[in-house]
């Protein structure tokens, strides 16, 4: 009788090395030595989220971790605890969120609350805060990629911040947003009752034409509707793009 071969089937990447594949792929970690990104990886732990899911409630993110998202798309709810004003931003693909607090290591009463929850299915990974700095403090490669990746945010954030202050319809669109509220039943965000224009200029430092013109191109560019005496926002995240 003669004797059958049988050759082990081709097994693809270990889930270690896809998951410093992935990594390399992000902005911040992009071109480091593979052995720092294994050492990464190693403080690193990955999870997956369905739409709609809670990664973090309300005031439960302390910045012990920060989060890169490897696929779909996280919407962060920033709310300062003062004023209740709330800022929305969605995290997409390849983006990361908390690195900087991860850095700067801030008391947690020093910035606002925070709730995290998955726009998109989504596949995370979190890194923990602590094990990244002494990471980074012995692998200047990593460091160096931190520094410009910081640097780029900031240098976006003040040219931004520059626009606002010559642009009359982004410090309305700010005006605007201190009045958006979530419905806590349907989740939808809305202002329940808008202030008149003369109103609305007055508080955003401009002329009634500019407040006129602002909402009217916010509702053109289907980022809000009409919903007497209201206003509903369709699209949170872009009002947020538009009012920084």
């Amino acid at each position: 009788m003669t004797a059958v071969s049988i050759q082990p089937a081709e097994q693809g990447p270990s889930q270690a090395q896809a998951q410093v594949q992935a990594l390399s792929k992000i902005t911040p970690f992009e071109d480091l030595p593979d052995a720092v990104l294994s050492l990464l990886s190693e403080q690193s732990e990955t999870r997956e989220y369905s739409a709609g899911q809670t990664v973090f409630s309300l005031g439960q993110y302390d910045g012990a971790e920060f989060l890169v998202v490897l696929t779909g798309a996280l919407r962060v709810s920033l709310t300062d605890g003062a004023t209740g004003a709330m800022l929305i931003e969605e995290v997409s693909e390849g983006g990361v969120f908390g690195l900087e607090i991860a850095i700067a290591d801030p008391d947690p009463s020093t910035f606002q609350q925070i709730a995290v929850t998955a726009e998109k299915d989504c596949t995370l990974v979190l890194i923990d805060a602590a094990e990244f700095k002494s990471l980074a403090a012995n692998r200047p490669s990593l460091m160096r990629n931190v520094a410009v990746f910081l640097s780029s945010q900031l240098v976006a954030q003040r040219f931004r911040a520059m626009g606002a202050q010559a642009a009359p319809e982004q410090r309305v669109y700010a005006v605007l947003l201190e009045c958006v509220e979530r419905d806590p039943i349907s989740g939808v965000w809305a202002i329940k009752k808008m202030p008149k224009h003369r109103e609305l200029a007055d508080r955003a430092g401009v002329d009634e034409a500019a407040a006129a013109g602002a909402v009217a191109a916010l509702i053109q560019e289907g980022v809000a509707q009409r919903n007497y005496p209201g206003l509903i926002v369709n699209d949170m995240s872009r009002l947020n793009q538009l009012a920084s």
